[in-house]
């Protein structure tokens, strides 16, 4: 089986593709996102969303004219 290799800098394997959490946090501290990256050049493959709000938390729109 092939090994991924980057893009950047062609180092190759698996072990090289490494996640981080973002230095950006929650008000409970958790972090938003992680950014997965190469740890030999820190090209970066993506970033992916952490904190998901759900359902019931988070802001809700109210529009005065329905709210009746």
């Amino acid at each position: 089986m092939a090994e991924p290799r980057c893009p950047s800098c062609d180092v190759e394997g698996l072990e090289h593709i490494v996640s981080k959490n973002s230095l950006e946090k929650a008000q409970n501290g958790r972090p938003w996102f992680n950014v997965v990256h190469c740890d030999a050049c820190g090209h970066v493959y993506g970033v992916f969303a952490k904190h998901v709000l759900g359902a019931r938390s988070g802001p809700q729109l109210v529009v005065p004219e329905r709210s009746r």
